[in-house]
């Protein structure tokens, strides 16, 4: 079988272009690396093609490349010997318990929280205001991000609206210490979402106000990092439960 060898090939600079977001988006497609995640998308059904080195080849009807050409594709230093194109995730209707990212702008933070709400039993995630097919995101899933719904937002507070004509009861977290204290609030079990917010600015007080609840975790610091926010709240409601 034909390895390729060169970065000009017509198939791989086609295949790099979807390092960026605008030929993401054109083509609906998004590359992986590593054979962690080719495996968890296979799962999934959501591999168009799989590119490996010739010297390591695993899977069969692999494109064929030389190693320099697998640099060229990866984003990371030292990479495996294998990439491979998807595409995008239809978004699923069915929703019971949510996370929503409002204006959240950390990839790493981002990949963080998918493997939370994975780990601790959401199953959907909606996202303002991010390209979350980032490479940085998917690989800091390390996987989870393949399990979730996960879909775009144009607006938080639009969606609250529709969410409340869903009978979801919706939960702000915020620095007030007039809050309620995680440890006093009551969640539901089902159709539940929790708003987590941008790590500079947290969430507006137009948001605030259009949720059920504001909820305040004590610390004894300034502030928690908003991965281990969602964390400790998740990991209440998961054993509550």
């Amino acid at each position: 079988m034909e390895v390729i060898t060169s970065k000009n090939n017509l198939k791989i600079k086609q295949l790099v272009k979807l390092k960026q977001k605008k030929y993401r988006n054109e083509f609906q497609s998004f590359l992986i690396e590593g054979y962690h995640l080719v495996d968890e998308a296979l799962k999934h059904n959501l591999v168009v093609e799989i590119i490996e080195n010739n010297k390591t080849a695993k899977y069969k009807n692999s494109t064929l490349v030389s190693r320099e050409v697998i640099e060229y594709l990866s984003s990371t230093q030292n990479p495996q010997n294998i990439v491979a194109k998807c595409k995008f995730i239809k978004a699923k209707s069915k929703i019971n318990k949510l996370l929503i990212l409002n204006n959240l702008q950390d990839p790493g933070n981002i990949g963080t929280i998918f493997r939370i709400a994975k780990a601790f039993g959401f199953d959907s995630i909606a996202v303002e205001n991010f390209d979350f097919y980032n490479e940085k995101v998917i690989r800091s899933s390390q996987g989870a991000f393949f399990d979730l719904n996960i879909f775009k937002i144009n607006s938080t507070q639009e969606y609250l609206d529709y969410l409340k004509d869903q009978g979801f009861k919706i939960y702000a977290t915020v620095l007030n210490q007039n809050a309620q204290k995680l440890k006093d609030v009551d969640f539901p079990t089902s159709k539940i979402a929790i708003i987590l917010g941008n790590e500079g600015n947290g969430i507006s007080k137009e948001i605030q106000e259009l949720s059920d609840v504001c909820i305040y975790i004590p610390i004894e610091f300034e502030s928690l990092n908003v991965a281990s926010c969602a964390a400790i709240i998740l990991n209440k409601i998961y054993n509550r439960e």
